[in-house]
């Protein structure tokens, strides 16, 4: 193994504290149908948002979850009281789970995730273009997501520790894949053979902690962006170009967060570069951010760098920058808007492997809790793949009509949708999403993103559902 650098590292740190090894891995960033929250990046501190890296009862990247409109502080409680209706009566039971919750110790549970999407253009292969995770134009089983987890207790002065490990079985366990882990080093699959469905394990790690630190060793969700890979911590089912093709999804190494203040936590990691155990070159990236919470809005900020493998020639390293911004306002009790802005630049990463290609955009969310059932959101997004070396098509189907293809120029998305939560297990999603490319396609066989290869817009309708257990 070439990565003895992280082992040796967290031996370190755990022998030093004196602490037992242990794999395992956390939780996300917002559950749509709980109080709880799904795997997310680095959160403010625990008595502004609960400190932790896109992990349970966490906002992503430090900022509060999308469709959960925060408890505001008496004064602005009254103050947005002649704006927002009244809802319904807020549900005071938690929900039903398949294994029984303890409130020390490990824990099991998990969520259901399917759903369908239609494309009235009908395209003869039934993708969706380079939109992920709702791929095709049919009804997926997108993840049977089972989580086994000990939370740390971060109200003691004590060093405790725990862990988590996910498992993903489902349409969506390609787009979470790790080179090394779930692929071989030249990343040819291990033990998913099935183009639409397998297994993924994108979590399984330790946790080391006090009132003040967080420490992970093992596999776990990047705390970079807002958007997160399981479907309870997200708004919409279908999800941003950012989120797809301009962030990492996961790491292997080690990442801390340290509580500077009460409104500010401070995080910092070494990992081995973006969604790899092994590969061919196994350099160090770093990241390093903060997270801070006032009374009514947060921010996160990022930064990761290090060198990686490019889009076009995975044999060939070079140094790759990125930051992520994600600031929250929670307006009143019913309305939160969210900003997002991604920029990434990686040294001859172009066609010619000659110049630098870069990648940024910027994202926006309004989300408007209607009543305690319903809930309604906006996301708009510009997109600039700028040498066209990031979107593509990403399932390793030879079917794919975007198979190889790059495309340079701006994409732009905007979706609308409710949230309609009956109960507290059970959550339901529709959205209408419309997408727009403007530039040129630079390789492939496909002269346009949509339709196929030849359409430069496209539209989406779909209905999806989320059931915790």
């Amino acid at each position: 193994m070439k990565v003895n650098w992280i082992a040796a590292a967290a031996v370190t740190i755990a022998v030093s504290l004196g602490l037992p090894l242990v794999s395992s891995a956390q939780s996300s960033t917002y559950i749509i149908a709980d109080l709880s929250q799904p795997e997310g990046p680095p959160q403010p501190p625990p008595d502004a948002r609960p400190a932790e890296v896109k992990t349970s009862v966490q906002p992503q990247n430090g900022v509060p979850p999308a469709p959960m409109i925060e408890p505001q502080a008496p004064a602005a409680a009254a103050a947005s009281a002649a704006v927002c209706p009244a809802g319904e009566e807020e549900a005071t039971c938690d929900p039903w789970r398949l294994f029984c919750q303890k409130e020390c110790g490990w824990n099991i549970n998990g969520f259901v995730h399917g759903g369908w999407t239609g494309n009235p253009d009908s395209p003869p292969s039934g993708y969706n273009g380079p939109v992920t995770f709702n791929d095709q134009d049919t009804f997926l089983l997108n993840q049977l997501y089972l989580i086994g987890e000990k939370t740390i207790d971060r109200e003691t002065c004590c060093w405790n520790w725990g862990g988590r490990i996910d498992l993903l079985y489902g349409s969506d366990y390609v787009f979470t894949q790790s080179n090394g882990w779930e692929t071989t080093l030249i990343g040819a699959p291990k033990w998913n053979n099935d183009p639409f469905y397998g297994l993924a394990i994108p979590q399984l790690y330790t946790e080391l902690g006090n009132v003040n630190n967080s420490i992970k060793i093992g596999h776990f969700y990047t705390p970079i962006g807002y958007e997160v890979v399981p479907a309870n911590g997200n708004f919409f089912y279908s999800h941003a170009y950012t989120m797809q093709y301009g962030e990492p999804f996961t790491h292997w190494g080690i990442l801390g967060q340290y509580k500077y203040s009460e409104e500010v936590n401070l995080n910092y990691g070494i990992v081995n570069g973006w969604d790899a155990l092994n590969r061919a070159q196994d350099d160090p990236g770093f990241i390093l951010g903060l997270a801070w919470a006032g009374e009514r809005d947060t921010l996160a900020f990022n930064v990761m760098f290090g060198n990686e493998p490019t889009t076009v020639d995975p044999t060939a390293y070079s140094t790759r920058y990125m930051h992520s911004l994600v600031y929250t306002w929670n307006i009143n009790d019913c309305w939160q808007y969210v900003f997002q802005h991604d920029f990434a630049t990686q040294e001859n990463a172009d066609r010619a492997l000659a110049n630098a290609a870069q990648w940024y955009g910027i994202n926006q969310y309004l989300f408007y809790k209607i009543n305690d059932c319903w809930k309604w959101g906006l996301r708009g997004e510009w997109f600039r793949d700028d040498a066209g070396v990031r979107v593509t098509g990403l399932r390793p189907d030879p079917a794919h009509p975007l198979a190889g293809s790059g495309f340079a120029g701006n994409f732009y998305q905007i979706t609308t949708g409710l949230n309609w939560t009956p109960s507290s297990n059970l959550t339901v999603r529709a959205e209408y999403r419309y997408d727009k490319f403007s530039g040129v396609a630079v390789a492939g066989a496909a002269a346009d993103p949509y339709g196929d290869g030849t359409r430069t817009d496209q539209s989406l309708i779909a209905l999806d559902f989320i059931f915790l257990y």
